[in-house]
């Protein structure tokens, strides 16, 4: 691995279904408003609806704007991997720079949600001592290779210091 790779397409379409999970959580937070609009008293009815439109309309802003930059994340998420750091690189307007020197590394682990089972990926959780880092999501012998080889590099740079 000794260029900058990009994570597989499949992942858009995981990043459009958070999306519109999402825009399913605020509506059902209007619905109750809404519903107390229809059995409370009719000097209460403008303010209930009011505040479901409210609702309403800024999740279906949040869905279309997240909808809008998922073709600019994609473009943006990228990771290198050598034998002394792992980078993950990400970000559009704000960019971020994540370098992790192979000899902090002490887990990798593999996560596998419903969701990003949908389309065979598995998110990769690099782990050190400070935190950990993710990359998204790879397909599955990918994302078992990328762990392998992490571990056996860091491994090999631990017996090096």
């Amino acid at each position: 691995m000794d260029k900058v790779k990009q994570l597989p397409a499949e992942i858009k379409s995981i990043w459009r279904i958070r999306a519109a999970i999402g825009l399913v959580i605020v509506l059902l937070i209007a619905v109750p408003f809404f519903i107390w609009g229809l059995l409370a008293p009719a000097f209460m009815q403008p303010w209930l609806y009011g505040i479901t439109l409210v609702i309403a309309i800024y999740g279906v802003l949040e869905f279309l704007f997240q909808l809008a930059i998922v073709p600019y994340h994609y473009k943006f998420w990228t990771y290198y991997i050598d034998d002394r750091q792992v980078e993950l690189h990400h970000g559009f307007f704000f960019r971020k720079q994540i370098i992790i020197p192979i000899a902090r590394v002490q887990n990798v682990t593999l996560i596998q949600g419903p969701i990003i089972r949908l389309k065979h990926l598995q998110k990769v959780k690099v782990v050190t001592a400070a935190g950990a880092e993710d990359i998204a999501g790879l397909k599955l012998e990918e994302a078992d290779n990328l762990k392998e080889l992490i571990m056996k590099l860091a491994k090999e740079a631990r017996n090096d210091i």
